[in-house]
């Protein structure tokens, strides 16, 4: 099965991160949290410090890797693993996003995400001290 990374970055403030998925990928134009596929090897605190890296040229800081959840959608499966950390705003080159912004986590029901984010906007909802 596949797994996958997503960063829940926040910055000094408390804001966390949301990116705008490229249109012209799948879920193209919706939000999301950054991340990506772990590759063979790779601990999941070090696939999400490539794949931030990749798409955004920034360093994180990782906190806490939370437990996974599956998504399923059309008969394709993937673990999402929730990592919290932190990020600067200053940092942040986007190399594959549409745009970027930093909302208070009580904003995440106002934007439209990709639908596998949405396990962990339920996470972050249910655990608010664990941010």
């Amino acid at each position: 099965m596949t797994r996958v990374v997503m960063g829940l970055l926040f910055e000094s403030s408390g804001l966390i991160l949301v990116a705008k998925r490229d249109r012209r990928k799948k879920y193209g134009g919706l939000w999301e949290f950054p991340g990506g596929k772990i590759e063979g090897g790779e601990t999941v605190e070090e696939a999400l410090e490539r794949e931030i890296q990749e798409e955004m040229s920034a360093p994180v800081k990782v906190l806490k890797v939370h437990d996974g959840y599956i998504f399923s959608h059309k008969g394709l499966q993937a673990e999402f693993i929730p990592v919290a950390g932190t990020i600067e705003p200053e940092d942040i080159i986007l190399n594959e996003h549409e745009a970027f912004r930093f909302i208070m986590t009580s904003q995440l029901r106002d934007f439209d995400f990709s639908p596998p984010d949405y396990g962990a906007i339920d996470l972050i909802e249910k655990n608010k001290e664990l941010f």
